[in-house]
């Protein structure tokens, strides 16, 4: 009967071992500034990533999977004015109307473009770093849908291109974001947390099926 017992408590064990490890894996466990930290000295995560501009007011879609797309296939680069004319053709972008390119028409670009594409969704301000720091590592920019004002809730949604994270040794290290705007065609940078931050924005961009909405394009 101990016998029993004894193995009844171990098997136990094991499935809450291997329960917590699964909810650390799905990103449950909060994701800090020390785990980003550990993963930097790891593998670097800023990657060199050129940018553009976008030619149209509304063309940021087409401009951030160029961006992506031309990082991932340099041998055979394409121009935003290209995917700016398939995505009209196809209906998948319409200069006037919003969402002028919805997140479910940006899979759709992408696919025509690129052998592999990825998108999800992610929940949580630790899903989302979780997914950024492994994409990065991976060498592979992430396009998300975020607000074009960050610090005006009611401006419209946009695209941009996340190509790194650091900490910010000024500010109690807090997390920053660094990513290519095609509004502006320049690198910018932003904090993640906050009312003005990158997650903020992120989850609360107002596209449809824009919460928290992300794409690559793995580089081959």
């Amino acid at each position: 009967m101990k016998e029993k017992k004894k193995i009844f408590r171990t098997s136990m064990l094991f499935v809450a071992l291997v329960a917590i490890g699964s909810l650390l894996y799905a990103g449950f466990a909060p994701f800090t500034a020390q785990d980003l930290a550990a993963q930097s000295q790891q593998d670097p995560l800023n990657l060199e990533v050129p940018v553009i501009q976008q030619s149209i007011g509304t063309s940021c879609g087409e401009a951030a999977i160029v961006i992506a797309y031309n990082y991932a296939y340099p041998q055979t680069p394409i121009s935003e004015q290209e995917a700016i004319d398939y995505a009209t053709a196809q209906g998948y972008f319409t200069e006037d109307i919003p969402p002028f390119t919805s997140p479910a028409n940006m899979v759709k670009i992408a696919i025509f473009y690129a052998d592999d594409v990825s998108s999800g969704t992610v929940r949580s301000s630790d899903q989302g770093l979780r997914l950024l720091v492994e994409k990065l590592q991976d060498g592979t920019p992430v396009i998300i849908d975020v607000l074009s004002n960050l610090t005006d809730s009611q401006s419209e949604a946009h695209f941009v291109v996340v190509t790194g994270l650091s900490l910010d040794p000024n500010l109690e290290n807090e997390i920053i974001i660094h990513y290519n705007d095609p509004l502006t065609g320049t690198k910018e940078s932003a904090a993640w947390s906050g009312a003005a931050g990158i997650w903020n924005a992120w989850q609360n961009n107002g596209d449809p099926g824009g919460p928290g909405w992300w794409l690559t394009i793995p580089p081959r």
